[in-house]
């Protein structure tokens, strides 16, 4: 078998690339449109995110979304905790909140892409309780199958 290796979607066993199912678990693979075919890191996904931080188009798996969600999370808890001891820090906060939200906006609009549904479903969040919930869910499941209309399949262990 030629190709390099990735994991499998399924198990996250490693395989060749041009396997058509994991050897390990059977799961069907499908490592289409040039995707990496490696898990992300948490690393990997904040280097993504602000290399792409006003990249609007194309799609971003469930594991970029949440460690860069995850990195934005502990940075603002850090702050909010260290304002409390210094005015400097709130600053820092408030500099922080203006250059995250390009980045965020664009991971947030790419997952959307990854299920299929269009960036302005972004403002569903303007529905009190309900609009959250149902973001909450797609930004939770998995990415469709092979390619969609905002592009092909990543490849990553999603």
């Amino acid at each position: 078998m030629s190709g390099e290796m990735v994991f499998c979607r399924a198990c996250g066993g490693q395989l060749n690339s041009s396997a058509p199912a994991c050897p390990h678990c059977g799961a069907p693979q499908r490592f289409s449109g040039g995707g990496d075919g490696i898990p992300r890191s948490f690393g990997t996904s904040i280097g993504l995110c602000f290399a792409k931080y006003a990249t609007f188009a194309g799609r971003a798996p469930r594991a970029e979304f949440w460690w860069f969600a995850l990195f934005v999370t502990l940075v603002q808890v850090g702050l909010s905790i260290a304002s409390a001891q210094s005015q400097v820090a709130v600053y820092l906060y408030g500099l922080f909140s203006l250059v995250i939200f390009l980045p965020y906006l664009s991971v947030f609009v790419r997952r959307l892409h990854d299920r299929d549904r269009s960036g302005w479903w972004y403002w569903l969040f303007l529905i009190p309780i309900v609009g959250a919930v149902i973001l909450l869910v797609w930004l939770c499941s998995r990415g469709t199958y092979g390619p969609n209309r905002f592009g092909a399949e990543n490849g990553a262990v999603d």
